[in-house]
């Protein structure tokens, strides 16, 4: 008899073994990981192409001018950021593992191999860079940074975005550790006060000691609390401060390149433009008071000069939407694919809804427009430096209180129709 039952705790034993996985059983909840064929490192081109659309659009728009708008060099620059952006967006969507930067840096090539084309086609630049050698420097160093620096910006926008929407760490509950603590005292206790006990306990029937235990206690000892990982929901403040981050980076793209543009201007001998280079803040406002010209002898001039003439030829600048265009659709791709992440771990206490995400897009409008607009309200003013001479310059007005106002209102619009849009398209797909 007695060989039976160790043999049978034998063979128990032997089945434990044999069904213990290799993982851990204390109760600990796992998400489940993405199917592999989900979960997959490839180049996204259709992420590319997107961006290429949206790209060679606004290259298309910027000839609605005969003239080039003060954007048109510095547009694929300031809209860097964006591209990125949306690159990470695009790729968390469909599930892809990186943050995407050799997408992003093909992408803002090709933004800025577009606008270069743009340049091209305006009226009577090929012609004179032709005939005009002296331009020639200029006009492809100029377009050079371009590229460079908007490759750069990409790459750092898809850094942020992957950093800033990345899923939270996992933390460990406090009630499973306590639960722990508690356990270790009472089996210590228990340990200490085994002699005393033994001594206390009723005999029984046929002589042997046995301890009475009551349904009470049965289970205290029994059950012994899990530790389980929790997923800590993201504050606003959280989402504030990521909104305040990209919004500002292209503000900084702006003077990071102002300072590159004077560097080739030197570089290149030329002399400095009439105003500060700052003045290529201006670009990110869609509405300026007008100022025609119509002088198509300063096309190629105006194809790579970044500050040369005082304004606008048209109230209205359609290319300075696209760094709105494409941050706000960046931003709502990467809430989108965060959503989707907390639906399918069933974490959703940090998920928020279209309200939501409409907040968070008319707050990216208003941070990426007001800098700009404060700078520029206050006008432009400062010294023309020749060789020989310093004449200063009074104060020129670019934008007025109704242009001001304008800004404000137009930028945010347009994050919240695209932000409503790519939330639509969503939904459909899902």
């Amino acid at each position: 008899m007695q060989q039976n039952q160790s043999d049978g705790a034998t063979s128990t034993s032997e089945e434990t073994e044999d069904i213990t996985p290799d993982e851990p059983t204390s109760g600990v909840s796992h998400l489940p990981p993405d199917p592999p064929a989900q979960r997959i490192v490839r180049f996204d081109w259709r992420g590319v192409g997107v961006v290429a659309i949206i790209a060679a659009i606004f290259a298309v728009l910027a000839h609605l001018s005969a003239q080039p708008m003060a954007s048109l060099a510095p547009a694929a620059v300031l809209s860097g950021t964006g591209c990125g952006l949306l690159i990470t967006g695009l790729r968390k969507l469909r599930t892809f593992k990186g943050a995407g930067l050799a997408e992003a840096a093909v992408s803002a090539l090709l933004m800025a191999l577009f606008q270069f084309l743009s340049a091209l086609s305006f009226s009577g630049v090929i012609h004179s860079l032709s005939i005009d050698p002296l331009s020639q420097p200029g006009f492809f160093t100029t377009w050079g940074l371009v590229a460079i620096f908007a490759t750069l910006f990409s790459i750092i926008g898809a850094a942020l975005g992957h950093l800033i929407f990345a899923p939270l760490r996992p933390l460990p509950a406090r009630a499973g550790k306590r639960g722990r603590q508690s356990s270790t005292i009472n089996t210590n206790n228990d340990d200490e006060n085994a002699p005393e006990q033994d001594e206390d306990l009723p005999e029984s029937s046929d002589g042997t000691d046995e301890p009475e235990e009551s349904e009470e206690d049965a289970p205290v000892h029994a059950a012994e609390p899990v530790a389980e990982e929790v997923q800590p929901a993201r504050s606003a403040m959280s989402y504030v401060i990521s909104i305040m981050l990209l919004g500002l980076a292209p503000f900084l793209a702006g003077y990071v390149f102002a300072a590159a543009f004077d560097v080739a201007l030197n570089f290149n001998h030329y002399d400095p433009g009439p105003f500060p280079t700052l003045r290529l803040l201006s670009t990110l406002l869609p509405w300026q008071i007008p100022l025609p010209i119509n002088l198509q002898a300063l096309n190629l001039t105006l194809a790579w000069r970044i500050p040369f003439l005082p304004g606008n030829p048209a109230a209205f600048d359609v290319q300075a939407l696209e760094p709105f265009l494409l941050n706000a659709a960046g931003l709502a791709c990467t809430m989108l694919a965060l959503s989707r992440l907390e639906q399918r771990t069933g974490q959703a206490q940090s998920r928020h809804g279209l309200g939501g995400l409409l907040l968070l897009e008319a707050l990216l409008g208003l941070v990426l427009v007001l800098p700009a607009n404060l700078w520029i309200a206050y006008g432009l003013h400062g010294l023309l430096q020749l060789p020989t001479i310093s004449v200063p310059i009074r104060t020129l007005e670019l934008l007025n209180t109704l242009t001001f106002t304008l800004n404000l209102i137009t930028a945010p619009l347009v994050c919240l129709i695209v932000g409503m849009a790519i939330a639509g398209i969503g939904r459909k797909a899902r």
